[in-house]
């Protein structure tokens, strides 16, 4: 079953210095769209979609929460609500 995830990073910057970490050039198994737009806020809105939710864990333990430990924010994320990660019952891609 395909999932979708929404999130908020606070800034572009700490967006762009986490998404570098990660490296999504090198896509992430499972991953069918990965979308970030930087709200009139100065936050960035990011939507996932993904296979299944064993992929959207699994690019989250190996690859996003290390990122994130590297770009000195983990405990900052820990520390706010974790997205719930939606089915999809209509994808059109």
């Amino acid at each position: 079953m395909a999932i979708i995830q929404v999130t908020t990073a606070p800034s572009r910057e700490q967006y762009e210095q986490v998404v570098k970490s990660v490296d999504l050039s090198n896509r992430p198994a499972g991953l069918i769209l990965h979308a970030a737009a930087e709200l009139p806020t100065g936050e960035v809105q990011i939507v996932d979609v993904y296979e299944s939710v064993e992929a959207a864990l699994a690019f989250r333990d190996n690859r996003l929460f290390p990122a994130f430990k590297e770009a000195g924010v983990f405990e900052a994320v820990q520390a706010s609500p974790q997205p719930a990660p939606l089915e999809i019952f209509d994808l059109v891609h």
